[in-house]
């Protein structure tokens, strides 16, 4: 079954790539067919078979010869590890249909983020759907908890942007995210996303105020905000009861 969630993770990956590059320019994500950049040549099954065509046809256009970017194969095979990872944790449940929901929400906004520097509202809207369903069907969190996920999941980002430099997606994703999690486990959300964040761009600022006398580069906080909240959903008990192991 770990296989089958992987191939359906390389497949949604070939079409998240799609959605990666079509969405944030207000193109169909159905139509047209996907072509090459270079010679506009439309791709044939063989060409979009996820990451095997890449090196199938050295990772470069069959017609053209212009080479594709590595990312393609990376965005399926990510997909599909999350995917896998997603019923190691979860099993064949309706929690696993949560998790790849999750994960594709996930993948799409960090991309787009990486790219543009925006998260579309559309994400939030799915966010918070996901976040409705899972907890009038499957969680056991209260209601009060799940609002509180909400407000602070949203709130703490709303303050940042009043001091500093938050950006209005970030806030918007983070309220869905919250309340997908609920209270507490917002609060371990935001504390991942900060440290992975802090480990991620310390040293690109401590290269570039070297080199530059100050920091040029304008990094998304998104993509941190998503590993902090998938890392919480999947492993966020797990996570919580080592912290208080080793405590005490």
């Amino acid at each position: 079954m770990i296989v089958i969630y992987f191939i359906l993770g390389l497949l949604l990956g070939s079409f998240y790539n799609v959605c990666i590059y079509r969405l944030p320019v207000g193109k169909s994500v159905v139509t047209p067919r996907s072509s090459c950049g270079a010679c506009g040549h439309v791709l044939g099954g063989l060409d979009m078979i996820p990451v095997l065509s890449y090196f199938i046809f050295g990772r470069k256009c069959r017609h053209c010869g212009a080479s594709y970017s590595a990312r393609y194969a990376l965005v399926e095979l990510l997909t599909g590890a999350l995917f896998a990872i997603t019923y190691v944790v979860f099993g064949y449940t309706w929690m696993s249909l949560v998790g790849i929901i999750l994960s594709s929400i996930v993948i799409i906004v960090t991309f787009i983020d990486i790219d543009h520097h925006i998260i579309l509202d559309r994400f939030t809207v799915f966010g918070i759907i996901l976040a409705i369903g899972y907890h009038l069907f499957i969680s056991d969190v209260s209601w009060l908890n799940v609002l509180l996920g909400f407000l602070i999941g949203g709130g703490i980002l709303f303050i940042i942007a009043m001091i500093g430099t938050m950006g209005g997606g970030d806030i918007k994703i983070m309220s869905a995210f919250g309340m997908l999690l609920g209270f507490p486990k917002v609060f371990m959300a935001y504390y991942l996303s900060f440290v992975i964040g802090a480990i991620v761009l310390l040293p690109i600022v401590i290269y570039q105020k070297k080199k530059y006398g100050e920091y040029k580069s304008l990094v998304p906080f998104g993509p941190f905000l998503c590993i902090g909240t998938w890392v919480t959903f999947y492993f966020g008990d797990v996570l919580y009861n080592f912290y208080l192991s080793v405590l005490l």
